[in-house]
């Protein structure tokens, strides 16, 4: 049984030409088109993703910029992965598997690939949330912040805000490693990540370096070996590559080469 019968819920119904010889798609009168747009809408401000890798795919991902054939070709492996991933979702969520893409130059893409993932998930209905491990904590740091309310009451809010972020279906962790490490960061990652892993929530992590040279705790770097396949980018940066080939074509246009 269908909601709609015109359209089998899907949003869009068949509708005979004139002269009958033909037929065309249009939104159907249901509204349930719309009504998935409003949804899509939702889960794209919920995700957080910054603006300029808003419409960016998988698919669209270049690995033609990088400078040799070897990074090429490394790029290549990992925009591959990255496909599989997305198209293999619905069976990896259940081993709660994610993805660590890593390099030691800042720029390579891991950002752009990461992000890249979690826009082709929210087109299939998944509820993601990027954020930096910077942005984590200062969430976290910012329960602290209301000078009337009791400790009792920060140490509430403080741990909702975690069990929130724990309870994402997919979380995209971008530069972790780029934070000053203390023994207060450890344990808010420890609880973050022990708690995402044991109920095998989806996290997708950006580093610059591999995850056996993260300076956090111990337990954390188990956990992420644990949670996520790590992927090796490119050490090269595509984002000076790319401003430079913006400026020298912007300079032919102003010049009027």
């Amino acid at each position: 049984m269908y909601r709609c019968p015109k359209c089998r819920d899907t949003g869009w119904e068949e509708v005979e030409g004139e002269d009958k010889r033909y037929s065309f798609m249009r939104e159907c009168s249901c509204g349930l088109l719309d009504r998935h747009k409003l949804k899509m809408q939702g889960k794209l401000k919920f995700a957080a993703i910054p603006k300029e890798f808003e419409n960016l795919t998988v698919d669209s991902f270049r690995t033609d910029c990088y400078s040799t054939p070897y990074y090429r070709e490394l790029a290549q492996m990992a925009k591959e992965i990255a496909k599989r991933y997305v198209a293999q979702f619905q069976e990896i969520r259940e081993t709660g598997k994610g993805l660590y893409f890593y390099s030691s130059v800042k720029g390579s893409g891991k950002t752009r690939l990461a992000v890249s993932i979690a826009n082709d998930l929210i087109r299939k209905m998944v509820q993601v949330k990027f954020a930096t491990t910077l942005q984590i904590l200062d969430q976290i740091k910012a329960t602290y912040g209301e000078k009337k309310r009791t400790d009792d009451e920060i140490g509430g809010s403080e741990q909702k805000l975690i069990q929130d972020i724990i309870s994402v279906p997919v979380l995209v962790v971008d530069d972790i490693g780029v934070e000053n490490v203390s023994s207060w960061v450890n344990e808010r990652f420890y609880n973050i990540l022990n708690g995402r892993m044991i109920e095998k929530r989806i996290t997708i992590f950006t580093s610059n370096c591999s995850v056996e040279d993260l300076k956090l705790d111990e337990r954390i770097v188990n956990r992420i070996l644990k949670m996520a396949l790590p992927i090796e980018f490119p050490a090269e940066s595509i984002r000076i590559l790319c401003a430079e080939k913006e400026n020298g074509d912007l300079l032919d246009r102003l010049i009027g080469k």
